[in-house]
């Protein structure tokens, strides 16, 4: 019988996997993190959602096997520590690719259309003031997508399908998926900032992206221009980004993930026009966390039979040792 510790609440469609195994003891709790630390000690496998696990709380695991991410960014693992240990660390690839593109797509649409305004000016009875507030159309505009992996190569098509010019940018970009989709590329997206309409950011977190956006990138943007980030809180610079907007040295800004998360009650974002701000819940949609829950608690299972594929996980390396 092997334990499985699952940290956070899971959707029905990955508990049953877990539970339809004889041969698997799953364990749920529900974010606490002192009786996460007590079950892992005999734990063969471990699903994570947002909770921490750093080095020490990965040592206390012996009989680990794989750590399962309930997603695919996996900043919140040390993966260094679980790569020097030859630990897979598994990833719900392409669970919820979809979700965050029609969220991306939904704040584009939004903060161009004033939505979240004229809502509010509609239920105030202010009909007056319907022709009173610039919004655009999508068509024709130019948006760079920096970061083209399995979201950007799904956004783009569709941002060319509302008539957008699309340029895509990667430091390792996929040349023959750019010209199959009928994009233009860029090997650096800094000098097109100051042509761009809509800039918006699907990089994970590291030392090389780590305020990829900050006050000079903001600064070279036109003041029409719409920032929006979907993908690690960090990527952009927020404090920059709130004075950027307040200055109205840009248009608008969707953000649905902080640096710190759940963000302080007085971040500077809050008291900026023409924003969306969202939870962090882009990928959580009844379709994404279905998937997310059962490619995650497959890809334990899939570990266990041995027959884990390299495509599932983040450091694959591992799978050869």
């Amino acid at each position: 019988m092997k334990k499985v510790v699952i940290t956070e609440p899971l959707h029905e469609a990955g508990q049953e996997l877990l539970l339809g195994r004889a041969d698997v003891q799953p364990v749920f709790l529900q974010g606490d993190k002192h009786a996460v630390l007590q079950e892992l000690q005999d734990a063969a496998a471990v699903l994570v959602r947002t909770m921490e696990l750093s080095a020490e709380d990965l040592s206390r695991a012996p009989a680990l096997e794989v750590v399962s991410r309930h997603g695919v960014g996996c900043d919140n693992i040390d993966t260094a520590y679980c790569t020097q240990r030859s630990l897979p660390v598994a990833i719900a690839t392409d669970s919820n690719t979809i979700s965050v593109v029609e969220h991306v797509l939904m704040m584009m649409l939004a903060l161009n259309k004033r939505t979240v305004l004229y809502d509010a000016l509609t239920r105030a009875d202010r009909f007056d003031q319907r022709c009173q507030h610039h919004t655009s159309e999508l068509y024709g505009k130019h948006v760079v997508i920096v970061g083209f992996g399995r979201i950007g190569k799904q956004l783009a098509p569709l941002c060319k399908a509302f008539g957008m010019r699309v340029t895509v940018a990667d430091i390792a970009l996929d040349y023959a998926a750019a010209d199959e989709i009928g994009v233009e590329t860029t090997g650096d997206f800094r000098s097109l900032l100051s042509r761009t309409d809509y800039l918006t950011m699907h990089v994970p977190l590291d030392d090389s992206t780590r305020g990829m956006i900050a006050a000079a990138e903001l600064a070279a943007l036109p003041p029409h221009a719409i920032v929006i980030n979907c993908a690690r809180g960090g990527v952009v610079d927020e404090v920059a980004l709130a004075e950027a907007l307040q200055a109205g040295s840009i248009a608008g800004a969707g953000v649905d993930v902080f640096a710190s998360e759940p963000p302080v009650s007085e971040h500077p974002l809050f008291s900026c026009q023409n924003t969306i701000l969202t939870p962090h819940n882009a990928a959580s949609t009844e379709e994404g966390l279905s998937r997310m829950a059962s490619y995650a608690a497959q890809n334990i299972l899939d570990t266990f039979d041995g027959c884990l594929a390299a495509e599932r996980v983040f450091n694959p390396s591992v799978l050869q040792r």
